[in-house]
């Protein structure tokens, strides 16, 4: 009785590690919400240029959550209007 209370303890915290530990893109907009359009944008463009790099080493649960970052980062350049002042 005690192994399968074991067992499903540690089923369901292996579960719910793994569910927590992903953020999705509203989690990282809700991150970024308070930066102003400059912070954004300088975000964004450090992004760019580290991306290549970032993903040829991470693994597949890192690709996602730096493809949800940047969807994230995008989508509340575009709500908050903000205009580039330097080419991405």
């Amino acid at each position: 009785m005690m192994i399968i209370i074991r067992l499903l303890v540690i089923i369901l915290f292996i579960g719910f590690h793994a569910s927590s530990s992903a953020l999705t893109i509203e989690r990282y907009k809700h991150q970024y919400a308070l930066l102003p359009c400059t912070g954004l944008e300088a975000r964004i463009i450090s992004f760019d240029k580290t991306i290549t790099m970032r993903l040829s080493n991470a693994s597949k649960k890192e690709r996602t959550d730096l493809k949800n970052e940047y969807k994230a980062l995008n989508i509340l350049y575009k709500q908050k209007r903000c205009h580039k002042k330097t080419p991405r």
